[in-house]
């Protein structure tokens, strides 16, 4: 057995916190049926040990206190999901219904923007001041709904989940999750302008379509599904900095060099999608970055542009905060 290791087999072993565990492709999806999810979200179902409430993790997003993210409702949805089609425990069912009836109840209204789950910080680095809505949340709420609904019908999963399409027609500067861009429609987990493109978030947008346009037989859902699925592969040269992936595309100074988990789920996600459209540029773009992953330079590289970008935020805040009418613009 060989004593060398890649960075990629390194990362696998590294401890994780809860925030940043392993998402792998998901094993129970099958393209065409509504079935497991596209990532494998069980790490987010087991025990956590923080701050909670309600049973919910609470996150201390952008420094600005505890928080319950509409996206931890969802991702422990679709955890529990997960681990329900594998060995069909009652405990893990109940706990998705939980969820599921949690995005019920909170999907409302939003100042100044479409209704949806709720954002309540401010990201100040691209101008969002909360509350805010976002496609990744919005996608994956509609994933968890529609799977709720095809297990006990109740309607209200299905109307909630209809709702929450709302935003994906419409543009980010008019208060939806819709990029018009000369390439095509793109799907933004932070709303802003200029637009900040944020690749993970931009996939699991898709599949929320995705699953509402199989699951209701929805011919214009399903074309805004492969409409962004299109702008997708046109936008994939975009991520690749020949050594690494983007995070996002927001125009910095500095490229938003993905961290070793983004990087590690962009090849996961794309993966999903070559499995789902078998579209041949997701798996090649898959295989460049798990390569890029396999090596040591690329790896050390990646971090060093990775440390200049965090550096880079902190002394544009460390300025504009003398400045309190332009830092309201970070």
């Amino acid at each position: 057995m060989s004593l060398y290791k890649t960075p990629k087999q390194v990362f696998a072993d590294f401890p994780r916190d809860y925030w940043h565990v392993q998402e792998p492709i998901g094993q129970n999806f099958t393209p065409g049926t509504l079935g497991g999810y596209y990532i494998d979200m069980r790490e987010k179902a087991k025990k956590y040990d923080g701050p909670t409430k309600d049973g919910y993790p609470l996150r201390n997003q952008n420094q600005e206190g505890l928080q319950l993210l509409p996206v931890t409702i969802t991702q422990l949805a679709l955890g529990h999901y997960e681990f329900w089609l594998e060995n069909k425990q009652d405990i893990h069912l109940q706990r998705f219904f939980q969820c599921a009836n949690w995005l019920v109840k909170h999907h409302m209204p939003c100042d100044g923007k479409m209704d949806g789950w709720l954002y309540h910080f401010d990201h100040g680095r691209l101008g969002i001041k909360a509350p805010f809505i976002s496609a990744m949340g919005q996608g994956q709420g509609i994933s968890v709904l529609v799977r709720a609904h095809q297990l006990n019908h109740d309607e209200s999963y299905l109307n909630v989940a209809r709702n929450a399409l709302a935003p994906f027609d419409v543009e980010v500067r008019q208060g939806g999750v819709k990029a018009e861009t000369s390439d095509g429609i793109y799907f933004e987990e932070y709303p802003c302008y200029p637009y900040s493109h944020i690749l993970n978030g931009h996939i699991f947008s898709l599949w929320g379509l995705y699953d509402f346009a199989i699951y209701q037989n929805d011919e214009r859902v399903m074309k805004l599904f492969e409409e962004g699925t299109h702008t997708l592969k046109k936008f994939l040269p975009r991520y690749d900095l020949g050594f690494w992936s983007r995070y996002g595309l927001y125009p910095h100074p500095k490229p938003n060099v993905a961290s070793p988990f983004y990087h590690e789920l962009h090849i996961a996600q794309l993966r999903a999608m070559f499995k789902l459209t078998s579209v041949p540029e997701f798996r090649e773009y898959a295989d460049r970055f798990e390569t890029q992953f396999d090596s040591w330079f690329y790896f050390v590289r990646a971090f060093f542009h990775k440390v200049g970008f965090k550096f880079w935020i902190k002394a544009r805040k460390k300025n504009l905060s003398k400045l309190p009418f332009l830092a309201q613009k970070l």
